[in-house]
């Protein structure tokens, strides 16, 4: 399993264990965010919807394509884009390349592939996630990078 975040040279990519439990005063970070989910697989979308509405998240956009990727972000400003990397018409990091050129939400990459770490470093993406996701990994995950996000904006 990887995990990554934009820390220090040093601490990037960051590990963690798939046991990580949020702590109570954790889950306030996400609690009403705004969220964009970038996904081509209608099931994984699905189920991400379902871990992040748990968490307290407003899912305000679903897209399965880059180009609609761009179109909703831009349109509904989330704060938080879960951001598939291999997606039709446009895949995620051209997408995110365009988003961020206009607006700087916290852009998560989540694939299946590990291989694309560099690049969403480079791009200044904020967390890179390897399918597959559960609500244990993806929601301590979350927490973690947009709140290291918040301190960096």
């Amino acid at each position: 399993m990887t995990l990554a975040l934009p820390l220090s040279d040093a601490q990037w990519p960051l590990k963690r264990s798939e046991e990580a439990a949020p702590s109570p005063a954790d889950d306030d970070v996400l609690a009403g965010k705004r969220v964009v989910i970038a996904e081509d697989e209608g099931i994984i979308s699905l189920q991400m919807d379902r871990i992040l509405t748990r968490a307290g998240m407003r899912v305000v956009g679903k897209a399965n394509n880059g180009s609609e990727t761009v179109e909703i972000v831009l349109r509904e400003r989330p704060d938080i884009i879960l951001m598939d990397i291999r997606m039709p018409l446009m895949d995620g990091m051209q997408a995110a390349e365009r988003i961020l050129a206009e607006y700087r939400p916290c852009i998560v990459f989540v694939t299946a592939f590990g291989d694309y770490q560099g690049q969403a470093k480079q791009i200044d993406a904020c967390g890179y996630l390897v399918k597959p996701v559960t609500a244990q990994k993806l929601v301590p995950f979350l927490q973690e990078a947009y709140a290291l996000w918040q301190q960096r904006s």
